[in-house]
């Protein structure tokens, strides 16, 4: 080695070493930290990214039509199977306030077609009602129509879509309205009640 390359060798193995420190901070130290703080929100974004491009266009957009209600779900675990009832029991919550609005809607239209719309005797019962059908039917008959399991990292991502016959909900609301003469007097003033009535005596045929 000629003594010109002799001088420079340290200043050389120096700024190696320098570099190396930059790269890799010494454990504990802030630097460190920042670091592994760094890798984590680059994972989490990656995450964040992988479930975007691998969501079903059924996830993100949802059916819909006259007969059924839908609702998607997803969730993530390390077990395969877990990873799926996570998802449906995501799906569930999403169904039941789906259909709490919907029968919600439907109670609120048989009052103002009825008239009673101003008797807070009728609109306390019916939304007392419209509350503890959801509870009360636990959404007994949904069905699960769609489902996707991809890898995530060290986990798996499931998605799922559940499907709920409307007309299940409507046989319990007006089964449950009957239960009340007063209430069922004055809904049968509506039209909406007197034409969902005849729509499930049809379908019982």
């Amino acid at each position: 080695m000629t003594p010109m390359l002799y001088r420079f060798a340290p200043i050389a193995l120096a700024a190696g070493l320098l570099a190396g420190c930059a790269t890799n901070p010494a454990p504990g130290t802030p630097a460190a930290t920042a670091a592994a703080e760094q890798r984590r929100q680059e994972a989490r974004v990656a995450n964040v990214q992988a479930s975007v491009e691998e969501a079903p266009a059924w996830f993100t957009a949802p059916p819909m039509d006259g007969n059924s209600l839908y609702a998607p779900g997803t969730a993530t675990s390390a077990d395969m199977q877990m990873a799926m009832d996570k998802a449906t029991l995501s799906a569930k919550r999403g169904l039941a306030d789906t259909l709490k609005g919907s029968l919600s809607s439907k109670m609120k239209e048989f009052i103002s077609e009825s008239g009673s719309g101003e008797d807070p005797v009728i609109t306390s019962e019916s939304e007392r009602i419209t509350s503890n059908l959801i509870t009360e039917t636990s959404l007994a008959g949904y069905s699960r129509t769609q489902s996707k399991l991809v890898p995530q990292g060290s986990v798996y991502r499931a998605y799922v879509l559940l499907q709920y016959p409307i007309g299940n909900a409507n046989r319990i609301l007006m089964d449950r309205v009957k239960q009340d003469k007063v209430m069922e007097s004055k809904l049968r003033a509506s039209k909406a009640f007197q034409d969902l009535e005849q729509e499930i005596q049809a379908a019982r045929k």
